[in-house]
């Protein structure tokens, strides 16, 4: 699959909303307290990205959902449509329209 192929099939997704939920979290680390926000979906069987990922298996690929802080490995894989999710003005969560193969 052309890197160019993967928007057309899942832009589509492009503004679905997609439930997180936010906790604020604090560390201490060498005497100083820090303070950040862990996010994750509400529901890790969220329809929208079930669908998602039935998308992508349809299509020989695994789905990597990226979001705000969350870490991940830099490897690069010609099989993975990557797929973010991105906070609204309106503090909602939604698919964005970035998505990419690696």
């Amino acid at each position: 699959m052309k890197p160019h192929d993967v928007s057309s099939i899942f832009n589509k997704f492009a503004g679905r909303e997609v439930p997180m939920t936010e906790t604020e979290r604090k560390m201490t680390i060498g005497g100083k307290e820090y303070s950040f926000n862990e996010v994750r979906p509400a529901d890790q069987n969220d329809p929208v990205l079930g669908e998602m990922r039935d998308e992508a298996k349809k299509h020989g690929l695994s789905l990597r959902v990226w979001w705000e802080g969350i870490m991940g490995t830099m490897d690069y894989r010609t099989d993975r449509v990557n797929a973010h999710i991105e906070k609204g003005n309106d503090g909602k969560w939604r698919v964005g329209q970035r998505f990419n193969i690696g």
